[in-house]
């Protein structure tokens, strides 16, 4: 997590690519929420399968979001349930009419026979959709969740259709950053928030003892005009010299900028009010599913259905 947008090359992987890939660090945080809830519900880690949706510009594919996809083991191969991913998928489209089909992903530290068989699946499928995919070829992303934060690399691999590992970029504009900064940083209390919450609140801090100061410098000022107390002429130049430091503005120029800093201000902590009770929505449905014995696809829903 980047604390400016920045673009990281992933350097270990085939020569000669023509198309590059873009990978954006909300998927991999999706990727792994989608694998720590599996694991929590199973009470073992469970291999997460999915599609990575996105748009291609200029010959190289965003990947910006994915949408988990059922499936049942069946020994070296598994059955996908694209019937479910494809309600998902149109629900999806409705909020983002532009991202497509780009590829797949799975959980694992290296490529088995289980990866192959599922990889020939989903290309059957793919093909089956020329016209609704963002790439001439299918992409796989392998994450690895056994990586430890000692290790050279980054914990994901992309592979092209032939299932050979290819050149990929982690990259994130500032809107996103933003995101992903909040909800990376590690809780330090839990009435406090994250880390990112207590910066902002010294900032508040800091702010609220310069007005204060500010007030004072004020208030003398105005005495100092009405004659209610007498004038110090080495104070009053100290005054001055604070003000001609201050940089030369236009009043319009200085609202636009305060109304874009108030709006990312609000922004910020929208999407901190979203990811708080999301968290709460998803403890909740997961108590419910396991009072009730279903932890299985929409069990919370499934059991009003009936």
């Amino acid at each position: 997590c980047h604390s400016r947008t920045e673009i990281i090359t992933h350097r270990s992987m085939s020569k000669g690519s023509k198309n590059g890939v873009a990978l954006h660090p909300l998927v991999v945080m999706n990727i792994a929420d989608q694998f720590t809830l599996s694991t929590i519900q199973s009470g073992a880690e469970q291999e997460t399968l999915g599609v990575v949706l996105g748009t291609a510009v200029d010959g190289i594919a965003h990947i910006t979001d994915c949408i988990e996809l059922s499936y049942e083991k069946q020994n070296s191969t598994a059955k996908l349930f694209f019937e479910e991913f494809e309600e998902d998928f149109k629900l999806h489209k409705q909020a983002y009419p532009y991202n497509k089909v780009l590829g797949w992903y799975c959980t694992g530290e290296k490529i088995e026979s289980l990866h192959k068989n599922i990889h020939q699946s989903v290309m059957t499928w793919y093909g089956t959709r020329k016209s609704e995919s963002g790439t001439e070829g299918l992409l796989f992303l392998m994450m690895n969740p056994q990586a430890k934060v000692t290790d050279e690399k980054l914990p994901i691999a992309m592979y092209n259709e032939k299932l050979e590992e290819t050149e990929y970029q982690i990259k994130a504009d500032p809107a996103e950053t933003v995101a992903v900064v909040h909800c990376s940083q590690e809780a330090t209390d839990a009435k406090k928030g994250s880390k990112l919450v207590n910066h902002f609140k010294e900032v508040h801090r800091g702010l609220t003892m310069m007005r204060e100061r500010l007030n004072v410098i004020h208030d003398y000022v105005v005495e100092c005009k009405k004659k209610k107390i007498p004038r110090d002429m080495e104070t009053l130049r100290k005054i001055k010299g604070i003000c001609n430091r201050l940089p030369t503005m236009q009043t319009e120029q200085l609202h636009k900028e305060f109304q874009s800093e108030h709006n990312d201000a609000l922004l910020i902590t929208y999407l901190a009010s979203i990811t708080k009770e999301s968290g709460r929505l998803s403890s909740i449905m997961q108590n419910f599913n396991t009072i009730h014995g279903n932890t299985g696809r929409g069990g919370f829903m499934n059991r009003y259905d009936d």
